[in-house]
Formats: structure tokens, sequence, C-alpha cells
């Protein structure tokens, strides 16, 4: 299952190379297997994706007293837990929604809200459909509401791409919901930054996957803060404070901040620096290295140019990502799905196969409160379940809903 031991030959380490005016020593083959060897799990699934979710896309007819229609990820009359994957106004009696959910789920939830803004009631349905007439379907009111909430996403990531790392994936830990306003061509983003296990300085953003910096009209702080308000240094990695910045090829990109260590701390040491220890990673705290943060939140509403791009929105396309240093160039940390994206750096320089060893350092799981691991700890550690995942793609794609070591988690 792990590998037990780890074998490195003396020049089988490749030399990490990114731009230099010498000779090329990136080894790409040899690159490849030392990553499989840190990796420590044994015969990957070389088809895998990394992704826990699946997306899909539903048109609703509603009656004339119908206002708006939400997909929830359970029936709020039963269930506490339900969440909202998406969200639409309907126009002409009708509403077309897209959405991202588990990929184990079969049974969603159709709700219909009124002109007052209250719960009507929901209509089952199965995953996959693409047509619902509400005309045509009772409503479901039975059991006391409990009122959704937003979908929210954990993500985790590795600060050291392209170099393995301990694969505890709590470097830096995002947690990121979607909800809407009563304007229908606009998205709120919370956006928390919960916790950083490395003591490098990591940036972040969020890409909007498939869409153009000029398919959106501005993107404002709602609530909360600008993160990383007051920064006392240059902003080399994102290139910028303005809340919406323009990816090489014009993707349309949230930026979060510069530094998630100044976002934390909001302090200058007295010789200057930022103070760079772990933020809640472990469980005792200490001068130099560990201490607890409270995590920071903030909001950004994104208004597209169209309801209609507004609506295409989903945990999909939603592509936070790190940026960190290595070897003296800055690089971007996606999850599997986006990992070759160059949106704010260019750094892969059209050579991003080479480094295409199936492994991701970044993993975004559907779940609003996640456990990660504590410090040091691989991820396979306290969740036996992400091994069998990443072994067979197909396999355990519910692994986060169940800890088999809690006792490692933080």
């Amino acid at each position: 299952m792990h590998k037990k031991t780890l074998i490195l030959l003396l020049g089988s380490i490749p030399t990490l190379t990114v731009a230099s005016c010498k000779k090329e020593l990136f080894d790409p083959d040899a690159y490849n297997k030392y990553v499989d060897y840190q990796f420590m799990i044994d015969n990957m699934d070389r088809t895998h994706d990394w992704k826990l979710t699946k997306h899909s896309t539903i048109t609703v007819t509603t009656p004339d007293n119908v206002r708006s229609v939400q997909v929830l990820t359970a029936n709020p009359h039963v269930s506490a837990l339900s969440e909202i994957a998406a969200d639409g106004i309907c126009y002409g009696n009708t509403a077309t929604l897209s959405y991202s959910v588990p990929s184990g789920q079969t049974e969603l939830f159709l709700a219909a809200l009124s002109f007052s803004g209250n719960y009507m009631g929901v209509v089952p349905f199965s995953y996959g459909t693409t047509t619902l007439d509400l005309n045509a379907q009772p409503l479901q009111t039975a059991g006391m509401l409990a009122n959704p909430t937003p979908q929210t996403f954990t993500y985790l990531y590795e600060a050291n791409f392209p170099e393995p790392g301990d694969f505890d994936y709590n470097d830096c830990v995002l947690r990121v919901n979607k909800s809407y306003t009563d304007a229908s061509n606009q998205v709120l983003l919370t956006v928390t930054l919960s916790a950083l296990g490395t003591q490098k300085q990591v940036a972040a953003a969020i890409h909007l996957g498939g869409f153009k910096y000029d398919d959106i009209l501005s993107v404002e702080i709602v609530n909360g803060e600008q993160m990383d308000k007051d920064y006392p240094f240059s902003r080399r990695m994102t290139g910028s404070d303005d809340p919406l910045v323009k990816g090489r090829n014009d993707e349309a990109v949230v930026n979060l901040f510069e530094d998630g260590h100044w976002v934390l701390t909001k302090k200058k040491l007295s010789n200057g620096s930022i103070e760079r220890k772990v933020f809640n990673t472990t469980r005792s705290q200490n001068e130099t290295y560990s201490s607890l943060a409270a995590p920071v939140t903030t909001t950004y509403c994104i208004s597209f140019k169209s309801r209609e791009l507004a609506r295409q929105l989903t945990f999909e396309n939603i592509d936070p990502f790190i940026l960190e240093e290595f070897n003296g160039s800055i690089w971007e940390v996606h999850t599997y799905y986006y990992k070759f994206n160059d949106v704010l750096k260019d750094i892969f320089r059209g050579n991003a196969s080479a480094y295409d060893n199936h492994v991701s350092w970044s993993v975004a799981v559907p779940k609003k409160d996640f456990r990660y691991p504590v410090e040091g700890m691989r991820l396979f550690g306290p969740y036996d379940g992400f091994t069998y995942w990443v072994q067979n793609h197909l396999s355990n794609t519910d692994w986060y809903l169940h800890p088999t070591r809690p006792q490692l988690l933080y």
C-alpha cells in the first residue's frame, strides 16, 4: 500500500533548473520517479483527475408565483446540512442552473422560492436530470424547515511545488463558499484563510476558469476587508492589490492576498520582518515555530456582465491557487484539474508535460468543516480511504467523510 523505504541513488534526484543560460539539468524521468517515491503511495491510478465532485446543468420550468429556484444537496425539511449548490432567478418561467456536487451524490432537491423570498417547498430529482417542470410536480413541505447554507469547499495545499513535500496538505488551508445576491449577475465568494502549515511566504488568488477579465464588471469586498490590508512590502507574487486582476491570457482572477502570514498576524517583528510560524496546524505552540491565529474571512462580490455568465460559475471552474517561491522562481499551485495553468506566472514555458507525474499538490474537498492532518502527518495517515482513492479514482470517493485515525487531525 505505502512505500516502506525510500531509496535514492546518487544522481537520481533531479536538479530543478527553471530558467538559465546554462545547460538544462532537469531530467523529467528522474524527477517523476523522485516524486513517486516521496508521495509514498504505490500503484497510483494514472488516469486520476483528483476530483471529488461532478458537474451538471438543469433547466427548470416554474409557475408564475415562483421567483427563483435552488439546487440543494439535501431536503431542508429533513436535514440541517442542506447546502445551496446553485441559485437562479426565473425569467419567462424558466431558469437554468449549473452545479457541482460530491461524486457519490445521486439524489438532489429543487427548491422553489416565492417573490417574498420564502421557501415554498422542494422536489427531489436525480443527478443528471436535465429538465424539471414544477407545474407537474407537487412541492414537498412536510417537516420543520432548516434554512440551507451556502455550498462550501475546503482547499488544501502543499507549498513547495515542484518539489515534493510531506504531503500533509496543510501548508495552506482555504475555505470558500459560494452564494448569491438579489442581482442576477452577481455571485458572492466568501474566503477564509484557516491555516498555514509552512514558514514560507504564500500568496493566494482565485482563477475563474473559463472566464475572461472582460467578462467581469467588477470585484468588490462587501464583508470584511482586504485580507492583506496594509501589507508593508512589494507585491512581487500577485503583482497588485486590486481585487480583480488580469491573468497572462486575459483570465479573470480574484486577488486574495500577497502573504498569508501577514493576513494572520498583521504585524512586523522588531527586526522589520513578518512572523513566519506555522499557524493552526499543531497541537502545541512554542515561541519560535508554531502558534494559534484566528482565521480571517473576506467576502467578494463578483459582478458579471450578464446573468447567464454569473450562473455558469460553479465549483467546477472556481480555481483557488497559491503562489510560492522555489529555486528563485515563483510557482503556482493549483488543484490537479488546473495544475498546468500558468495564470499569473509563465513558469512552465511550454514544458508543463515534464511535470506530469499524476501527483497533485492540492486537493479540493467538498466539505466545509473538513479536518486536515496535524503538521507533518501525511493525508493518508488519518484517512485510509485517501490511499484507496488515489489508487482507484472510482473507489472511496467519500474518504473525507470517514477519518480512520481522528487523533491525527487538527
